[in-house]
């Protein structure tokens, strides 16, 4: 159900007109609540441990594209349907023994599953939407945590059937029908610590292996 807008008019003689700049701000309330209806139909909250990646990726496929004198690669990773996007991300750091890296992709995918952190809540509000989507635009770092293990972080933009657009923190998504990622890594580790009372780590350049 759209707001009710309430239009200021300004008399100019016998005829009665609302002014352009609210007419202007009506119009674009309205086409912004349209967007937003039927978008995500499942909610919940959820901590750090409970975003991990979830899912398998069989059909996840890479190989090198260039290789720099000082360590820096830079690969292409195609999945196909029914690969879990995160999933296959995360088998791909673990296989290459990455420890840092920067990615960005785009494709199609369903069943997919978007959040925001609720800084009240010190959870992420996580969205589920069912349909299928195009990925505009994926974008994600690689660090190691304060275990040493490779963690992803992906953001995505996604778009409807309708030319709606939303995004978020990416938590799941599942290749429909393929996604292409292109992948630099770097020979220089990126290390993340834990973030005091806030559950999860970040990258803190500061931090060295050596």
């Amino acid at each position: 159900m759209h707001p009710t807008f309430h239009l200021r008019w300004r008399n100019e003689g016998p005829r009665r007109r609302p002014t352009r700049s609210f007419v202007t701000v009506a119009l674009a309330a309205a086409t912004f609540c349209a967007a937003c209806e039927n978008v995500g139909t499942e909610v919940r909250y959820l901590s750090a441990p409970e975003t991990k990646p979830r899912g398998a990726a069989p059909n996840a496929k890479s190989r090198v594209l260039s290789a720099e004198p000082y360590g820096t690669k830079h690969y292409v990773l195609v999945l196909t349907d029914g690969d879990e996007v995160m999933t296959a991300l995360a088998n791909f750091m673990r296989r290459e023994k990455v420890q840092g890296a920067a990615f960005h992709g785009i494709g199609a995918v369903r069943e997919s599953e978007i959040a925001w952190f609720d800084p009240e809540r010190q959870k992420y509000k996580a969205i589920t939407v069912r349909e299928q989507v195009e990925v505009l635009a994926l974008n994600g770092d690689t660090a190691l945590d304060s275990q040493q293990n490779p963690t992803v972080h992906a953001h995505a933009v996604l778009g409807t059937e309708n030319a709606r657009t939303f995004g978020g923190h990416l938590l799941h998504a599942v290749t429909s029908p393929n996604l292409e990622l292109f992948v630099t890594t770097y020979p220089t580790a990126l290390l993340k610590r834990p973030v005091p009372g806030k559950g999860f780590e970040r990258i803190d350049p500061t931090l060295s292996r050596e």
